[in-house]
């Protein structure tokens, strides 16, 4: 508590020292030309600070209000489907501005204008730390879904929970994912049970940006971000192409097709549909340990989003549907007693979003909330079953507006109500042991933000939320504190301090265990969890020449619980002990990015990220096992001429991490030894084509033992939860996207 006080006092400090200054919108207007040299208005075109997520879209006549970022020279960029980009430089006099974007059917043997996306960046002015993974940076690899979309950050770190599921599980900050909110466009996602295989449910072809905010967040969207929040941006109903399709396949027979359609119905309505399908056909034992290396999978995924834009309102609605199958265990399934796993995920969500604007910007409003989520599970692993249903809902009314005709201190305050029914069936055959975890968790609150923005330079954020959860007796108390100060010309700190809780999923959070011989024990009366997590960094932004761009970042943030729930797996060889807390569980991590164009259209991008992670079991305060030390990365990206040819390289070295006592024992190594992997893709673009052709773990590098005692399945001693490298080999994949842009027909 000691260290909460002396952030507040730092951060009153600085906020004495800021001098308040109203700052002037932006008004504007977009034009097309047709071949005859008439002007007329171009409606619902984007509106953009240049490297910032900070935008607009224009109304049906094309007229646009976006409030200045900086009374300094900066671009602001509009952009439309179809249609070439034109950037403004805005200077502090400028107070309205004209757009005129062409189509790109005009200006064919022309020489066109290319407006370069950056694959990632950190956002310029957000108080919170958020690197932004742009659609280039996810274009950057083969990205099929979700947990394949962080191989060029080390902010995240993507791992297997074990041999036999094929579960992908995040880290951040040197914690598990289980401490990472979700959000589907600032909707809570992929929640309780879900979250065990959420993230391959989300294709990457699907998204436009993903944003990676690191501590505490906001407290509007809960009390559950502890490390983190990752929020995932879809293509949009009203910006999107009339069709895209993307195919691809590998030489380990996985194929994967995703389709999406927009359509703009009228002026108002707009829709998108989104269809995916893919399939792991074969078995593979690259380590011939008799289990396939990943399970065999299937999915069927589809989802639909509607967008109603009108003056006094705006909605945003839609669902989504899927169904997936995994099937793995030995290779050879005509052994007598094979050990056999089998996966089967339903899931269904649906979702709506209305905003009642009260003034041009917005920033008046009233916005209501909803969504509803049902994911069904039946799963056995061995002699071990775990089927699992839930039914969530979540609502949030909000409210937002200023004190002040300048908007220089604006609050936003809201009221929240989600239900969580959980039916859960956990049993061992082997040692007639069996677990219930039917509940019902029911969480009201209230929370209120206040921003002070007095100019460009500076941002304060405090937020407060309180909550009772009907399942836990105390009141949950959540204070959230950022500072973004631009102390000097493109020079940003950040601090941040926060307090966070997660309600645990025992079995769904931690699924590799059920990939073992031995017997689970869970104690009576587990505890939220709860911890404060505080963060600061630095930013320094800067020119290597005329459109080249860089930046060079440093972060620290330290986590430190009060209570978490504890899988000791060191305890016995006989069993598996799952408790609260007895006695400390902290993490620190520190991470550093750089980033420049030393040349044009050529980007080199090099992090590095260092973490330590401690926990009370039953052998004292110990290294979390498995949780990698550090993670060193550098991708190297180059286009030709208006992107007509892209190559894309990335190295990692990936830290090693702590085996568990008994691992060690059997594979006679306290610790994993650090490993590279390497990745490249090259895309050749043509007009409505792009097709790529791309390695991945080029080195081919693998654990070669992944599973301890293999060869007796059903024994205590086997166990194949301990991983910390890449089960897969080398992987050659080639792919296309297509797409028709909305001037032109099918």
């Amino acid at each position: 508590m000691k260290k909460i006080k002396y952030i507040l006092i730092i951060l009153l400090f600085a906020l004495c020292g800021i001098n308040a200054q109203a700052q002037k919108n932006i008004k504007g207007k977009i034009f097309t030309i047709d071949n005859k040299e008439n002007k007329s208005p171009l409606g619902f075109a984007s509106v953009v600070w240049e490297n910032t997520d900070t935008g607009v879209s224009a109304d049906e006549n094309g007229n646009f209000t976006i409030k200045r970022i900086s009374d300094e020279n900066v671009n602001l960029i509009a952009s439309f489907i179809g249609y070439t980009s034109d950037t403004l430089a805005i200077t502090a006099e400028v107070e309205e501005v004209e757009f005129v974007l062409y189509e790109m059917s005009q200006l064919l043997g022309e020489a066109n204008v290319f407006a370069r996306q950056k694959g990632s960046y950190i956002s310029k002015l957000s108080p919170i730390m958020t690197e932004v993974i742009t659609q280039k940076g996810l274009s950057k690899l083969a990205c099929c879904n979700l947990a394949e979309s962080f191989e060029n950050s080390a902010s995240v770190s993507v791992g297997y929970s074990d041999a036999v599921s094929g579960a992908r599980q995040i880290r951040m900050l040197g914690l598990a994912g289980t401490y990472v909110q979700m959000l589907d466009e600032n909707i809570p996602t992929l929640r309780g049970i879900a979250s065990t295989y959420g993230l391959s449910f989300t294709p990457g072809q699907w998204l436009e940006n993903i944003q990676v905010s690191k501590g505490t967040a906001s407290v509007l969207n809960g009390y559950e971000a502890i490390t983190g929040q990752i929020n995932v941006e879809h293509r949009k109903p009203d910006n999107s192409e009339p069709l895209f399709i993307n195919l691809y396949g590998d030489n380990e027979l996985r194929f994967e097709a995703n389709i999406t359609s927009a359509l703009k119905l009228n002026e108002k309505l707009s829709t998108i549909i989104f269809t995916h399908g893919s399939t792991d056909a074969k078995a593979h034992d690259n380590n011939d340990d008799g289990f396939v290396d990943s399970p065999q999978k299937k999915q069927i995924n589809i989802g639909n989003r509607w967008l109603y834009s009108a003056d006094k309102v705006i909605m945003h609605f839609g669902f989504r549907f899927l169904a997936e199958s995994r099937e793995s265990g030995q290779i050879h399934t005509d052994m007598p007693n094979a050990y056999m796993s089998n996966i089967k995920n339903r899931h269904f969500n649906a979702y709506a979003k209305i905003g009642f604007p009260f003034n041009e910007t917005g920033s008046r409003s009233l916005a209501l909330i909803a969504s509803y989520a049902f994911h069904k599970q039946n799963s056995y692993f061995g002699q071990k079953t775990y089927d699992a249903r839930q039914n969530s809902i979540i609502s949030n009314i909000l409210w937002q507006s200023a004190f002040d005709a300048a908007e220089t201190h604006r609050y936003t305050a809201g009221i929240t109500f989600s239900h969580d029914n959980y039916k859960e069936l956990f049993a061992d055959s082997k040692f007639a042991n069996s677990w219930t975890g039917d509940r019902t968790e029911n969480v009201s609150g209230a929370f209120a933000q206040y921003t002070l923005k007095p100019n460009d330079k500076f941002d304060f954020l405090a937020g407060l939320r309180i909550d009772r959860n009907n399942m836990y007796s105390e009141t949950l108390v959540t204070p959230r504190i950022h500072l973004r100060y631009n102390f000097a010309q493109n020079s940003t700190v950040r601090a941040s301090a926060g307090r966070g809780f997660y309600s645990p999923n025992i079995i769904s959070s931690n699924i590799g265990i059920l990939a073992t011989g031995r017997k689970i024990t869970i104690d009576e009366n587990i505890k939220m969890e709860k911890a404060w997590t505080l963060g600061a960094s630095f930013t320094q932004n800067f020119t290597t020449g005329e459109n080249r761009n860089g930046y060079i970042s440093f972060d620290y943030f330290h986590t430190d619980f009060q209570n978490q729930t504890v899988v000791d797996v060191e305890e016995s060889d006989n069993y598996i002990r799952i408790s609260n807390l007895n006695g400390k569980s902290y993490s620190n991590s520190y991470q550093a990015d750089f980033s420049i164009d030393p040349i044009e259209r050529f980007n080199v991008f090099a992090t590095f990220r260092y973490s330590q992670t401690k926990v009370s079991m039953s052998r004292g305060l110990v290294e979390k096992p498995l949780v990698d030390r550090f993670k060193a990365l550098i991708n190297l990206s180059y286009s030709t001429k208006f992107e007509k040819w892209r190559f894309d390289f990335t190295a990692q070295l990936n830290g090693g991490s702590r085996l568990p006592f008994y691992a060690a024992q059997t594979w006679n190594m306290t610790h994993s030894k650090a490993y590279p992997l390497f990745f490249a893709q090259i895309t050749k673009k043509y007009k409505n084509l792009d097709i790529y052709l791309g390695c991945e773990n080029i080195g081919n590098y693998i654990q070669k033992q992944a599973i301890i005692n293999a060869r007796n399945p059903f024994d205590d001693k086997f166990d194949a939860s301990v991983i910390y490298a890449p089960l897969m080999g080398r992987k050659i994949y080639m792919g296309i996207r297509f797409k028709i842009n909305g001037t032109e027909r099918l």
